[in-house]
C-alpha cells in the first residue's frame, strides 16, 4: 500500500511541476510593442501576452470568418479577437494609458473603440502581433522542444 502511496505523490508532484514551469514561462513572455499615427501624432500600443486558456477562451468566442483567408488557417475571427484583446496600453510621450475611463459609473475599456480608428496598416500589425504571441511563438516553441527531445533520445 505504502508503494502505491508514494507513486501516487510522485505523480502529483510532476504534474505540478510541469504546471509551475508552464507558469513561470508565460510570466516572462514579455509584451509586444505595435507602433501607430493617430494623425500627425505617434503612439506605442502594448499588447500583453495572455494565459493560453484566457486567449482560448476569448478566440472560442469569435468563429472564423467564411472565406477569409486569415482566418481560414485558424480557429478564430483574428480582426474579432484582437479588436476584444484585453490589456492593451497606449504609450504617447513616455505617457503609459491603461486605456480605461468611467463612463455612467461603470469602468469601460476602450480599447474596442480604438482599434477601428487605427490606420489598416496599423491595425495589421496589431493583429500580427496577437497571432505572434499567441499562436506562432507558442507553436515554434512546442516544435523546437520536441524536436530536441527527440534529437536527445537519438543520440542515447
Amino acid at each position: 500500500m505504502t508503494d502505491i502511496k508514494t507513486l501516487i505523490e510522485k505523480q502529483k508532484r510532476m504534474a505540478e511541476e510541469l504546471v509551475a514551469e508552464a507558469e513561470a514561462y508565460y510570466e516572462k513572455v514579455g509584451p509586444v510593442e505595435v507602433e501607430t499615427v493617430f494623425g500627425d501624432r505617434p503612439a506605442t500600443f502594448r499588447v500583453p501576452f495572455m494565459h493560453p486558456s484566457e486567449f482560448s477562451e476569448l478566440a472560442d468566442r469569435f468563429a472564423p470568418r467564411p472565406g477569409v483567408a486569415v482566418d481560414m488557417p485558424l480557429w478564430f475571427n483574428l480582426d474579432a479577437v484582437a479588436k476584444n484583446y484585453p490589456g492593451v496600453t497606449l504609450v504617447v510621450d513616455g505617457e503609459v494609458d491603461d486605456l480605461f475611463r468611467v463612463r455612467e459609473k461603470q469602468a469601460v475599456y476602450m480599447w474596442p473603440e480604438l482599434y477601428p480608428q487605427m490606420p489598416p496598416e496599423d491595425q495589421k500589425e496589431f493583429r500580427m502581433a496577437v497571432w505572434g504571441l499567441n499562436v506562432w511563438e507558442p507553436q515554434q516553441r512546442r516544435e523546437a522542444l520536441l524536436a530536441r527531445k527527440k534529437e536527445e533520445a537519438a543520440d542515447a
